[in-house]
């Protein structure tokens, strides 16, 4: 048995909306019958109404658009967890890079200060060979007290200027040369005096008595070797 259902009804009936119901309708998917300029829906009793298989279709489309699209979507977060950890490795790299240079200059500014100080001082200090002419002239100096053999009182000026003789034979008699006249000698290259600068810095730190510092220059001992050091 039959019976007729208006497109409203039949659409609520299924869950579908009017105007997919009338498009069955003009399709022909959907039995239907036109009374008075309207269209009614046949419905058989105990049959199922027979399915669209352009809507199965359809379904089966849109479902597969979304398993698609859940897809994108998972990669696309799988991508964007990764870059964030790219970028992460990335700062800390450049971090170390930047930290790892700035060292290097530092090192490199201290070199150059170190030496271009050396140069200047070892410009200002006089040679052994002018130093060992001062100690000549100092010994060979005649005595104003053997011309005269009465004794005489010393005065206070005389003393003065015998005390800064024996001053200077000293500082003569211990005979420090800059570390910048040894790597002159040497003819090192860059490279090679920052090498030495540093080893005779830790030698220094060390203890070793054949190096001194003074007014933040660096001196070594004229009587002493230093294959040690250099090797």
């Amino acid at each position: 048995m039959q019976q007729l259902v208006k497109p409203s009804e039949y659409a609520q009936m299924h869950g579908l909306s009017r105007q997919s119901v009338y498009a069955k309708i003009k399709r022909g998917t959907l039995p239907s019958r036109k009374i008075d300029g309207r269209y009614y829906v046949i419905v058989a009793d105990n049959i199922e109404p027979e399915v669209d298989k352009s809507d199965k279709e359809e379904s089966i489309e849109h479902v597969s658009l979304i398993e698609e699209y859940r897809e994108i979507l998972k990669a696309k977060d799988e991508t964007i967890e990764v870059l964030k950890a790219s970028i992460e490795d990335l700062k800390e790299a450049n971090a170390q890079i930047t930290q790892t240079l700035q060292e290097e200059i530092n090192l490199l500014k201290q070199a150059f200060h170190e030496m271009r100080t050396i140069y200047q001082s070892g410009r200002h200090l006089p040679n052994s060979t002018e130093r060992a002419e001062e100690e000549v002239h100092i010994e060979i100096e005649p005595d104003e007290d053997s011309e005269d053999q009465t004794p005489k009182k010393e005065t206070q000026e005389k003393k003065r200027k015998k005390e800064k003789r024996k001053k200077e034979t000293k500082e003569d008699e211990d005979c420090w040369i800059p570390l910048g006249d040894l790597i002159q000698r040497k003819k090192y290259n860059y490279n090679r005096a920052k090498q030495v600068v540093k080893r005779f810095k830790k030698a220094y730190k060390k203890g070793d008595k054949r190096i001194k510092k003074q007014n933040g220059i660096y001196f070594i001992s004229c009587y002493d070797f230093y294959e040690d050091i250099l090797e």
